[in-house]
């Protein structure tokens, strides 16, 4: 898939939905602190590579299917390797592009390598091994961010979770936590309070925002309903995705959030419903470049 931007003016209908998210802002002072004349070489550099994306919880949380709904893509594990601790994980890849024309200057792309790491389950570690485990694969890989899955039902081990957020806090990963089966049972309060106590002792909780509980440049947890969920014969419908990835997105900055917005860009639903936010994004763009 390619993006392709040039100085033509991009028309957008407004959006139905009132989204509260403030990824205008967010972006609007990313590419401030940017020259003028450095902007495209910036986002070429930025998003012309390979980065990360990080996985983790034990297994059968619904990884997998977090992934699928936040990217609209198929995640399987292709490669596999081992890291120091001998602890089996794998990754899945795939390529984007993005083309920039202007009359001014010839075509020119650049193609990014994003990679979804899946981590193996925690249950048998201890926190130290937990921590170690995870400064050694944000020290090779220095992720956009981590995300961490729970589901009801699963295990989520208070000290090793600690160690997670410690390790992201001292190597400075924004870690977002999630609840994949909110509708699940009620031990989904469980897990959220238990997200919550172990992120407070970082940061303080900053807001709450449609269901997205913040702690500033620490992290963020939250709860959502990956696919339909049927209970009771009653189906409750996908929940909380794109609050989840906007939530994302208002909390990264320079680089790792044009990252973020560079590997979800094939979710052509979600974009479609947070038009407000792209129109004022590309008309952030083109008043500092004096479209």
């Amino acid at each position: 898939m390619s993006i392709v931007s040039n100085s033509n003016a991009i028309a957008l209908s407004s959006s139905n939905e009132n989204n509260q998210s403030i990824l205008h802002d967010v972006v609007h002072a990313t590419i401030q602190q940017i020259p003028r004349q450095d902007i495209q070489n910036y986002l070429h550099a930025a998003v012309g590579k390979t980065f990360d994306i990080m996985l983790m919880g034990s297994p059968r949380v619904g990884k997998s299917t977090l992934i699928n709904a936040i990217l609209q893509k198929d995640v399987a594990q292709t490669y596999a390797g081992r890291n120091t601790c001998t602890k089996e994980f794998s990754y899945y890849e795939y390529e984007e592009s993005y083309i920039t024309e202007t009359e001014d200057s010839p075509t020119r792309t650049s193609t990014s390598s994003i990679r979804i790491w899946d981590s193996p389950g925690i249950e048998d570690w201890t926190r130290l091994d937990v921590k170690e485990y995870v400064q050694d694969l944000i020290n090779k890989k220095n992720p956009v961010c981590l995300i961490f899955c729970a589901s009801p039902g699963t295990y989520v081990e208070l000290e090793q979770l600690k160690g997670i957020v410690e390790a992201c806090k001292n190597l400075k990963v924004f870690i977002t936590m999630v609840i994949t089966n909110m509708y699940a049972s009620d031990e989904a309060d469980i897990i959220l309070k238990i997200f919550q106590d172990t992120l407070i002792r970082h940061h303080v909780q900053k807001k709450v925002e449609k269901n997205i509980y913040y702690y500033g440049p620490i992290g963020l947890c939250t709860q959502v309903n990956s696919i339909d969920y049927v209970v009771d014969d009653i189906r409750k419908k996908s929940e909380g995705i794109d609050e989840l990835m906007l939530g994302i997105m208002n909390s990264l900055s320079d680089e790792k959030l044009l990252q973020w917005c560079f590997a979800i860009q094939n979710n052509a639903p979600f974009w479609a419903r947070a038009q407000r936010q792209i129109w004022k994004f590309y008309s952030s763009v083109k008043r500092l470049l004096h479209y």
